[in-house]
């Protein structure tokens, strides 16, 4: 059953991508096209991994990972 619904979801997010992508096209935004192919991208495999019920990391882990060792460094002094 959620491979079903995973598969509708997909097919919706594909079918309305390729309109909004040609709409962009048409009105000569390529780079709109583009940055709006990658986010839908991006949104049909977190969604589909969500309706799968995967535990999906937290959006603060890189920024954690990048400024982590900047506080700990302030904290030492």
């Amino acid at each position: 059953m959620i491979v079903i619904e995973i598969s509708a979801f997909v097919m919706v997010m594909l079918g309305w991508s390729i309109i909004r992508v040609q709409k962009f096209r048409s009105l000569n935004q390529p780079n709109a096209a583009v940055l709006y192919s990658c986010l839908m991208g991006i949104c049909a495999i977190s969604g589909s991994l969500l309706i799968a019920h995967v535990p999906l990391p937290s959006t603060t882990t890189p920024l954690r990972i990048i400024f982590e060792p900047f506080g700990e460094m302030i904290l030492q002094q």
